[in-house]
């Protein structure tokens, strides 16, 4: 015998055909307002076409919350990605405040270094300078002579 397809389905019928709760063909069928083509009594009973139409509208709520739960996952693993760059924006700029610290150090370092330098040099030619002595004649004792006057003496002469 072979099975005849069914033109009318009640809520119940539905329901065991896509393999869900009745509750939720109650609200499917509340929600997209979707009305029984006949009544039988009590019963609501919809066409074959509607039974593929709520079909349809079940799976693509399946869809939906396979990508609703595909993007909470991938928000998840952005979510992670981003906090660590910004672990390792801070662990960067950290590199780079050590860094000038450093280098602000260094410069330190060698503004004293030339200074030092420039006062040895600065000794290195008062060591070369040939050195002023009683020998070298009368330059010597009139350098002398002046810085024994006081100042008004060598202004008028006396």
């Amino acid at each position: 015998m072979e099975k005849k397809e069914k033109l009318y389905y009640s809520q119940t019928e539905i329901a065991k055909e896509l393999q869900v709760s009745q509750a939720t063909i109650s609200r499917l069928l509340r929600f997209k307002d979707i009305q029984p083509v006949k009544r039988d009594g009590k019963t609501k009973k919809y066409s074959r076409k509607q039974l593929k139409h709520i079909s349809y509208l079940l799976s693509d709520k399946k869809e939906r919350n396979t990508e609703n739960s595909l993007n909470d996952r991938l928000f998840k693993e952005l979510k992670k990605e981003i906090d660590s760059l910004e672990q390792d924006k801070k662990n960067y700029q950290s590199q780079i405040n050590q860094l000038q610290e450093q280098l602000k150090m260094a410069q330190i370092n060698l503004n004293q270094s030339q200074q030092l330098q420039l006062e040895q040099s600065k000794k290195i030619k008062e060591l070369e300078a040939p050195k002023k002595t009683k020998d070298n004649g009368d330059d010597f004792q009139k350098e002398e002579e002046q810085q024994k006057k006081s100042f008004w003496n060598r202004i008028f002469g006396n």
